[in-house]
């Protein structure tokens, strides 16, 4: 089990898969410097990086953890930096693995593997899109209401509460379209051995399902209940 008074370098030379949660914190994957350090340096909530990542390395500890505990901003500043990071390297890497397969094979079925993806990412990119503008914004006015009783963040409250609760009780998770693209994917079997980028893309989607998994359960299960909650016992 990963300690904070583990290093970045020990804990991606464990498991490479790391590597993505360390780079969205901005924080040098080959640094020797502990985790307790790194994150006193940059206000990084160390409790929280050593949870997810166990939580990488097992997701068993998904059922252990309390994220319940963690307060809403420091929630909403993983998930925020998560979609940033899927949108500008994660999705971008596995569009890359697609088109180098293309290249690799001429196979029709790469070419409905490519439109699958395009819709699956015009998907996502709508979903975190309602997130970030509508759900993420009104959880932190939500939060800082609690703390300072604005009449500013009460009025941002009362306005936007039923744009939030319609989001929050028509929320899905988008673990579907990805079970089913790698479905589609595992049933490929043309009679070639040049599977090198279809190897690739697999293994992105594999280590991105999981990480869409930890991302759904934070949101859905921790956040959105911790909002509902303090909507309800505020009775606004």
């Amino acid at each position: 089990m990963i300690s904070a008074s583990h290093s970045p370098k020990f804990i991606t030379k464990y498991n490479r898969n790391i590597y993505h949660l360390f780079n969205r914190y901005k924080i040098a994957p080959e640094s020797n410097k502990n985790l307790n350090e790194i994150c006193a340096k940059e206000e990084i909530n160390v409790d929280l990086l050593t949870d997810l990542i166990n939580c990488y390395d097992d997701l068993d500890f998904l059922k252990k953890i309390k994220f319940e505990n963690y307060r809403i901003p420091v929630l909403v500043d993983y998930l925020e930096k998560s979609h940033k990071y899927y949108l500008e390297k994660r999705i971008p890497e596995l569009e890359q693995s697609l088109l180098k397969l293309t290249h690799q094979e001429s196979f029709t079925f790469n070419y409905v593997i490519i439109n699958f993806f395009k819709e699956y990412k015009k998907d996502i990119v709508s979903h975190f899109k309602t997130e970030d503008e509508i759900l993420f914004p009104f959880c932190k006015v939500l939060y800082n209401y609690l703390q300072y009783k604005s009449q500013e963040d009460l009025i941002f409250i009362l306005e936007n509460q039923k744009k939030a609760f319609a989001l929050m009780e028509h929320h899905k998770q988008n673990k579907d379209e990805i079970d089913d693209l790698q479905k589609v994917l595992l049933k490929y079997s043309p009679n070639n051995k040049k599977l090198s980028y279809l190897e690739i893309f697999l293994n992105q989607m594999s280590i991105f399902q999981q990480d869409l998994k930890i991302h759904a359960e934070i949101e859905e299960n921790v956040l959105m209940k911790k909002t509902t909650t303090i909507l309800n016992s505020l009775e606004i």
